[in-house]
């Protein structure tokens, strides 16, 4: 009988120190595309979708008329496209609290408004939240 237990905890101790010899099983609820794409639609409010769209590529949002020194600007709001950004750019920028700052043009009215407006909501997200819905950008399919 001792022999018999001595054996069997033989047998436990050398499958607990040889753990390549378990088969790691993934048994998480949802995949990392479906946790993206939860993420992507509402992470915390109001969605990327909501301004870079379903498939990603970015859409117009407005477009309005102002008027500075005396002259009338037709300007629009161009959400730009995130499929073809490169991680740390897109990394960066969620977080950002705030657009780096720029130089402009005095001609360059419209873009000025649109940068210094910093629209891009500020999520607070945690790394993982970040490489999944970066994840589902890069897997969407193409349209």
């Amino acid at each position: 009988m001792k022999s018999l237990i001595f054996l069997i905890s033989l047998c436990y101790l050398n499958l607990i120190a040889d753990e390549t010899k378990l088969i790691k099983v993934n048994n998480s609820f949802i995949t990392k595309f479906e946790y993206g794409e939860m993420l992507y639609n509402n992470p915390r409010g109001i969605g990327c979708n909501t301004c870079h769209g379903d498939n990603a590529k970015g859409k117009e949002i407005v477009s309005f008329k102002h008027v500075y020194d005396k002259k009338k600007y037709d300007c629009v709001l161009t959400v730009p496209s995130i499929k073809d950004v490169e991680y740390d750019m897109f990394y960066k920028k969620v977080n950002a609290k705030k657009n780096p700052k720029k130089k402009f043009s005095k001609e360059e009215v419209c873009e000025k408004l649109v940068y210094k407006a910093n629209i891009m909501p500020t999520y607070f997200l945690v790394d993982e939240e970040i490489d999944a819905i970066y994840y589902y950008v890069k897997n969407l399919k193409k349209k």
